[in-house]
């Protein structure tokens, strides 16, 4: 049986070293091109990480990150830790008031409401993305 994992979603524009911290050597999954508030071109670094280290892995993401406008999160089906800079937040899924503590911290690093839609990044890896067709349909 496979261990359990969470998937993390990293912008490389937001890392202070431009660069992943090592603890995350070889967890890598992709790197993909996105626009950020349908404007602002960004890569996007999608990780497998440990369930057993995802708290430490969050810690490190959040002294990574730059001092403000950026976050990074950590996600699984019933939980989410978001990084932003120095601070972890747990999010159980569902749980709003956990929800609007996540977005008045993101707030204080100046990240725009908008891109803290973390209600729907169970479902959504980019909820604020421009609306886009499905491959292969008109």
């Amino acid at each position: 049986m496979a261990s359990p994992t969470l998937r993390a979603v990293v912008i490389t524009e937001s890392l202070a070293a431009g660069a992943l911290p090592a603890a995350f050597s070889g967890m890598e999954d992709r790197r993909y091109p996105h626009l950020l508030d349908e404007h602002t071109p960004i890569e996007i670094i999608e990780l497998t990480v440990p369930a057993e280290r995802a708290a430490a892995l969050a810690l490190e993401l959040a002294a990574a990150l730059k001092s403000r406008l950026y976050y990074a999160h950590l996600l699984d089906e019933e939980r989410m830790l978001v990084a932003f800079p120095h601070t972890v937040v747990d999010i159980p899924r569902g749980d709003t008031d956990a929800i609007a503590h996540a977005r008045s911290i993101g707030a204080l690093f100046d990240i725009p409401d908008e891109q803290m839609r973390f209600a729907e990044m169970w479902d959504t890896d980019h909820p604020d993305a421009p609306s886009q067709p499905e491959a292969g349909t008109l």
